[in-house]
């Protein structure tokens, strides 16, 4: 399949992902699929702007603090993507924290059932 095909599925599968880790962490709430897609994008790209900015800057932070750094800048992409999509709201840091770990591991569970279609 194309490199755009993958990540359209990329994009869908993570929206089931983000849409099952809200029904399961108290704290995030997602309104229906729609916003949880549109969700999904707009993480994606501030993930992409975030980590071209400040990726390189993080490498010593990561290093002491072992990788919760980058922890803390998924938190905030996931807080700021909700603050801009309308039907998603994370209640903090440390929620949206949560929401992006837990979104990891169902992302990483699609993978292993589903190969190399998952995220």
């Amino acid at each position: 399949m194309n490199p755009l095909g993958l990540a359209i599925i990329h994009l869908l599968l993570t929206a089931v992902s983000v849409f099952i880790v809200a029904k399961i962490l108290p704290g995030i709430e997602v309104k229906d699929y729609i916003s949880a897609l549109k969700f999904s994008f707009v993480a994606a790209v501030l993930n992409a702007i975030a980590w071209g900015l400040f990726g390189i800057l993080t490498i010593p932070f990561a290093v002491i603090t072992l990788g919760i750094g980058g922890l803390v800048i998924m938190g905030l992409v996931f807080l700021l993507s909700a603050k801009v999509v309308s039907g998603v709201r994370i209640s903090g840091c440390a929620t949206g924290v949560l929401a992006s770990l837990g979104v990891h591991l169902v992302n990483w569970g699609m993978h292993l059932v589903l190969g190399h279609w998952a995220p």
